[in-house]
């Protein structure tokens, strides 16, 4: 079909009162399952790269291969630079053909996270592209070392994010209401009520960070509360590295069975959040309403 634009993508979730996931993607076997669990259930879907991981792969290289597949897709792509650095990783993703961008000043004072995500709004807007923001502070971390961070939270007030919202000019706003980065440690106690008020305040669509470890209710009251986004990788990783230390008899048959295998395991779980969230068969009133990018 399309690559999108990300915030008439989040904008029919929103309204519809359902979620599109924004899975990470490491690599081409991440990538390929995605699109094709997407495809499978007509759903709308959201590549996520985040700027931590550009250690572990060639940004270069990466890059075009995901908008490649984002354009031939049979629904409608988002690409997401995810927790990007500054103002110059924007930039860089905006060049490659993202529809969408995150520059994270959330560990910076109020006015100083808006003055810089204001800039990185400017720079986006001009080239059509969708921007989040992070308000409050998600802890853990994005990279494969999630597990080893701080987990102390800042809950994202109400009051702040309608301040932040109508003064940055974002168009989805991740906020902090008990999730973590990485795994849980522990019962993940989420706050609907803080959720609630900040949906009421803003208005626009609200992102989760941190999907892995939440159960099936608790993702159904984070939608019905404003959430449009839902970020999810430790859950994929995670799967994937259980799947080949569980199946070592597949790699008998060599490395590209072994590739296969886990591409398929990856593919059912992506296609069981996609059926959890209800993204599943909104492919075609999405393109409806989205605008392509050139």
């Amino acid at each position: 079909m399309a690559l999108v634009n990300m915030a008439d993508m989040l904008g029919h979730a929103y309204r519809h009162a359902y979620a599109v996931g924004a899975f990470g993607v490491v690599t081409l076997d991440f990538l390929e399952a995605v699109i094709q669990a997407a495809e499978n259930y007509r759903a709308p879907v959201i590549l996520n790269l985040t700027e931590s991981h550009f250690d572990y792969y060639d940004f270069d290289l990466l890059a075009p291969a995901v908008v490649a597949a984002a354009r031939r897709a049979k629904v409608p792509v988002a690409i997401h630079l995810d927790h990007g650095h500054s103002l110059e990783s924007a930039e860089r993703a905006i060049r490659c053909g993202f529809s969408g961008v995150m520059v994270d000043y959330s560990d910076q004072p109020f006015e100083d996270n808006l003055r810089l995500t204001r800039a990185v709004v400017g720079l986006a807007h001009a080239s059509g592209v969708t921007v989040e923001a992070e308000l409050g502070y998600v802890p853990g971390g994005e990279g494969e070392n999630a597990e080893n961070l701080s987990h102390e939270f800042d809950y994202t007030s109400h009051a702040e994010a309608r301040v932040f919202v109508a003064r940055s000019g974002v168009d989805c706003l991740a906020v902090s209401i008990g999730t973590v980065h990485g795994r849980m440690k522990g019962a993940p106690k989420l706050d609907y009520a803080r959720l609630a008020k900040i949906n009421e305040a803003v208005g626009i669509p609200l992102v989760i960070h941190g999907g892995t470890g939440l159960s099936d209710e608790q993702f159904r009251k984070l939608i019905a509360n404003g959430v449009a986004k839902i970020n999810y990788y430790t859950g994929l990783s995670d799967l994937a590295v259980r799947h080949i230390r569980d199946n070592p008899a597949i790699g008998d048959s060599g490395y590209m069975a072994l590739k296969r295998s886990t591409r398929e395991a990856v593919r059912g779980e992506v296609e069981r959040c996609i059926r959890l969230w209800g993204s599943g068969g909104r492919a075609a009133e999405v393109l409806e309403q989205c605008r392509a990018l050139p």
